[in-house]
């Protein structure tokens, strides 16, 4: 099964990386120049520009524009280094990290962009012009009204096992409100590959607590840093300033399904390091996950998982691994959706229906 998303790799700014982000582009120029109108605009314009996949194309495929995100970091941070300080390519930096590194960039982003905020207001770019602050504040219009758009985009779920996809925030909405539709729309969502509850929950299912643990810990410094930008906008910003609510709003929408998730899973309260550390030990080990007593319906099924793995590796032409790996699929489906599964015949699901006072969607 090829993976739709991928995982994550750690962001590392070092000190002196992060020294020379915020450090003058000159003595005599410390801010540099307004690149508004030079080729580097453009350039990161164009690697960052990319097609939806779920907009119709008609009659005409082609093949879809994608975004090169280590461009956009790459010519992002050589203008903010060597040429201008400019709030609108801390924020596309800010885009990249998101898309490079998850919610742990984003921290990042939203770090620097208060960081060269403070330090530099008076003469960021863009400027101010005669008094009005629409064009220096246009990057924080940006954020709330195309960055919030992307924050679904991230996985938030990280499965052990090859047989379940990563899925995102966005993906999981999708799933739960194709629940309640149709068998005709669930029959034509799954043949375009679109994720159901059942899939989104035995990925979950299988992915470890430590995951959720720093996914959780990741988003709310993120919530606290969008809260101190807020702040920071309105000392600046005054009655000019924009709002940033619907970005604030989508970030909590999203820990609050992180949250409820990592409710479900068994373990220390989420306040001490010694937790993440225990999480990452057992991570690390797998001998260590075998040895550990079962705590809980995800640590059961997370198990029957790895056994089905190593069957499968071990006795390729045995049933055995591949009749696990349906229980587990099963054990996260709903009655109707297992009868689905395990009846093809539609007078005989619905007698089924009728039998059991189930009404057919």
């Amino acid at each position: 099964m090829s993976p739709k998303h991928k995982h994550f790799t750690q962001l590392t700014v070092t000190t002196a990386e992060w020294e020379h982000l915020l450090a003058p582009i000159s003595e005599d120029a410390p801010t540099g120049e307004s690149l508004r109108y030079d080729q580097t605009y453009d350039q990161i314009k164009e690697a960052r520009r990319y097609d939806e996949p779920s907009l119709p194309q008609g009659d005409w495929k082609t093949e879809l524009k994608k975004a090169n995100w280590e461009d956009v970091r790459f010519l992002c941070t050589e203008a903010l280094t060597t040429r201008s300080k400019d709030l609108q390519i801390t924020a596309w930096l800010m885009e990249a990290w998101l898309h490079l590194h998850g919610y742990q960039g984003l921290k990042e982003g939203l770090r620097l962009f208060i960081s060269l905020s403070e330090k530099y207001w008076d003469n960021l770019y863009p400027p101010i012009e005669d008094g009005d602050l629409d064009y220096r504040l246009s990057p924080l219009v940006w954020l709330n009204e195309k960055l919030s758009t992307q924050l679904g985009h991230v996985p938030i779920t990280a499965p052990t096992t090859n047989d379940a996809e990563l899925y995102t925030f966005n993906e999981r909405e999708f799933a739960w409100w194709l629940d309640n539709r149709s068998s005709e729309e669930k029959e034509a969502a799954k043949a375009e590959g679109k994720p159901t509850r059942s899939q989104f929950l035995t990925s979950a299912t299988l992915t470890p607590r430590a995951f959720y643990v720093h996914l959780a810990a990741d988003l709310q410094s993120v919530i606290d840093y969008t809260d101190q930008l807020n702040q920071l906008i309105n000392k600046y910003g005054g009655e000019q300033a924009p709002s940033v609510g619907k970005f604030r709003q989508r970030l909590e929408d999203i820990q609050n399904i992180v949250k409820a998730i990592l409710k479900e899973k068994p373990g220390e309260t989420e306040d001490d390091t010694e937790t993440i550390d225990e999480e990452e030990a057992v991570l690390s080990s797998s001998r260590a996950q075998r040895k550990a007593p079962i705590r809980s319906r995800d640590d059961a099924y997370r198990s029957l998982a790895e056994a089905a793995e190593y069957l499968v590796k071990t006795e390729p032409h045995s049933p055995t691994p591949y009749l696990v790996k349906r229980a587990i699929k099963w054990g996260n489906m709903s009655l109707t959706e297992l009868l689905m599964e395990l009846v093809n015949n539609e007078q005989d699901l619905a007698a089924i229906y009728n039998l059991l006072g189930i009404k057919d969607k």
